[in-house]
């Protein structure tokens, strides 16, 4: 398994999304669309039953919609991580060669204290910009994410949110497939010069699981 501690301690989030690979050989030429176990910042994995090889450069579309008319650009990453399983397939782990994920520098102006400290925040999210679908009473927004948890999304947004607002929001959302909406709240209210971020926790815990383990 590759990676010292610094990788070790990277969050990933449990997310059943579809991911495009494609591998040039060897040891073998194939395109393969798979659903990801775990998604970071930095890497994705998967289970397949091809075979791959350690150290090897695969291409990735992540998300991948084959309804879309067009289709996300693919990006490379390496294969650092093989575990056979016992039913002949195989979880595979495959670091990106850059952080796919936006990252935001700075101070930010807080209007709202946040419901959890920072430092717990930290432990219990991960960088992700994924396409995300909110609905409140005025209407539809469709935008991205800054991070993702198990409790709730931080999102970027150019409306007018209150803080306790009431909110449905879908990720990772796809236009074609009708949306799996999540009841949460408006808990964070951030802004940096042009740019603002809506931090909304979800009324359930959901189905993602955040673990600080390496691709």
């Amino acid at each position: 398994m590759a990676g010292g501690a610094e990788s070790r301690t990277r969050p990933r989030v449990r997310f059943d999304m579809s991911v495009r690979v494609r591998q040039i050989g060897p040891p073998r030429d194939s395109i393969e669309i798979a659903k990801t176990l775990d998604v970071s910042r930095n890497g994705v994995l998967f289970r397949t039953r091809q075979p791959y090889q350690m150290h090897s450069t695969v291409w990735l579309i992540l998300p991948f919609n084959p309804k879309a008319p067009i289709q996300e650009p693919e990006f490379p990453g390496t294969i650092v991580r093989i575990d056979q399983m016992e039913d002949g397939t195989a979880e595979i782990g495959i670091r990106f060669h850059n952080a796919r994920a936006d990252r935001l520098t700075g101070m930010y102006d807080t209007k709202a204290a946040p419901v959890e400290t920072s430092e717990r925040r930290a432990k219990d999210r991960a960088k992700l910009s994924l396409t995300i679908r909110v609905r409140d009473a005025t209407g539809v927004e469709i935008t991205n994410t800054v991070d993702v948890s198990r409790t709730g999304v931080l999102f970027r947004s150019n409306k007018d949110y209150q803080v306790g607002q009431q909110l449905w929001v879908t990720v990772p959302y796809t236009p074609e497939t009708p949306p799996e909406e999540v009841e949460a709240r408006v808990v964070r209210i951030l802004e940096r010069a042009k740019m603002r971020c809506i931090g909304a926790q979800y009324t359930r815990v959901t189905g993602m699981k955040v673990t600080p383990q390496p691709f």
